[in-house]
């Protein structure tokens, strides 16, 4: 059943997470915040991907939202494998170091979240990772946040 072209439009996020002496981002549309107390926030990731094995591993990620000048660098985060390729420096993306957990943070995001693994359950093909959020990050928002319509139709909206 295609009924996925209904769930759109969708923010993208970045998601960092860091193993084996390794920082990946991957690119998720699928997320959503869970509780306020706790604060938790859930991300769904694919079980095939070198980002499902980091969080696995670690307990820790950091989510990042992207402004819509990173289209291309997103898309790029997108469509390559961590395994393959060193995406920081494939996409000349800046890590900052966090101050409570081990993924970095990404400078040119004006929002970093880091997050503690606190859960995790098995939703078919993914994994949905609970993360409870341990320190917000955030400048100004100087431009359009990502957003994206199914397919990689990405597109910009103000945030107020």
């Amino acid at each position: 059943m295609e009924f996925y072209h209904l769930l759109y439009p969708r923010q993208i996020i970045l998601v960092t997470s860091y193993s084996r002496g390794k920082a990946n981002i991957i690119a998720l549309a699928w997320h959503s915040p869970l509780s306020f107390k706790p604060p938790l926030i859930g991300i769904a990731v694919g079980k095939t991907r070198f980002s499902h094995t980091s969080i696995k591993e670690t307990g820790e990620f950091v989510l990042s939202i992207p402004t819509q000048s990173l289209r291309e660098k997103v898309i790029l985060i997108g469509s390559r494998s961590g395994r393959e390729i060193d995406k920081f420096s494939a996409t000349g993306l800046t890590p900052l170091p966090a101050k409570l957990v081990k993924p970095p943070l990404i400078k040119e995001c004006p929002i970093n979240i880091e997050c503690k693994l606190v859960d995790e359950f098995d939703a078919g093909d993914h994994t949905v990772f609970v993360g409870e959020v341990l320190q917000v990050h955030k400048s100004e928002i100087k431009e359009k946040l990502l957003f994206d319509r199914g397919g990689r139709n990405f597109f910009g909206v103000e945030k107020e």
